[in-house]
């Protein structure tokens, strides 16, 4: 009884805290890794903010807040029964969108796999949210009440795709773009890991800085 009534109040909070909550980000990377991003939230129609309170928001913040990364515009609208509020972000590397305490944005690397050839990866992880994975009703709880909510990723990458863990329809190689798209009950509890292989020749510039750290 007390293990039912605890879910009840789970299926309760999820709710509250969620809402209508939806995510989609897209992120233009250049040859010397820096670029920009635009993250949108959907929240439920009517949610009354105001363009100041934009900026307060702690995702938005905390991208100012990082040396090399600024916010260079905000805004809200409404659509097909929700208000999206919407934030670009211009950064110097994409690796500093690991200084950004966000769990949305995850953890991402960036190697060398071999001559002309670049390794990206990134990790979204969500575990310590909200525990809901105990047992079977746990978990159709979940995707019950997150289920319908979609989280997209978007990234364009500067040069020929090779390989992607994304879907087949969802991996562009002629313009080089991949979408992942989750649903916010996946996230919930789990760890999704987004890995793409690319073409990578660094431009002059980018040569000639790592010809100097060699000499170093």
């Amino acid at each position: 009884m007390k293990r039912t009534a605890s879910y009840i109040l789970l299926g309760i909070l999820m709710t509250v805290l969620t809402g209508c909550i939806e995510y989609r980000e897209e992120i233009w990377l250049n040859k010397d890794d820096s670029g920009w991003l635009t993250f949108q939230i959907g929240l439920p129609l009517h949610t009354g903010i105001e363009e100041s309170e934009i900026a307060q928001l702690s995702i938005v913040s905390q991208c100012d807040s990082v040396d090399g990364m600024s916010v260079i515009g905000t805004g809200a609208r409404e659509e097909d029964g929700v208000t999206w509020i919407h934030a670009d972000v211009a950064f110097d590397h994409i690796l500093l969108l690991n200084e950004v305490k966000n769990k949305w944005f995850g953890h991402i690397s960036l190697e060398k796999e071999e001559e002309g050839v670049r390794y990206f990866k990134r990790v979204i992880s969500m575990s310590d949210t909200i525990n809901a994975n105990s047992n079977r009703f746990g978990r159709a709880l979940k995707y019950a009440a997150l289920g319908q909510y979609a989280w997209i990723y978007i990234t364009h990458f500067p040069d020929d795709i090779y390989t992607s863990n994304a879907a087949l329809m969802q991996t562009d190689t002629l313009s080089n773009t991949v979408t992942w798209e989750y649903n916010l009950a996946s996230l919930i509890n789990d760890k999704k890991t987004m890995i793409v292989r690319y073409r990578y020749q660094p431009g002059f510039f980018e040569q000639v800085k790592n010809l100097l750290k060699r000499k170093n």
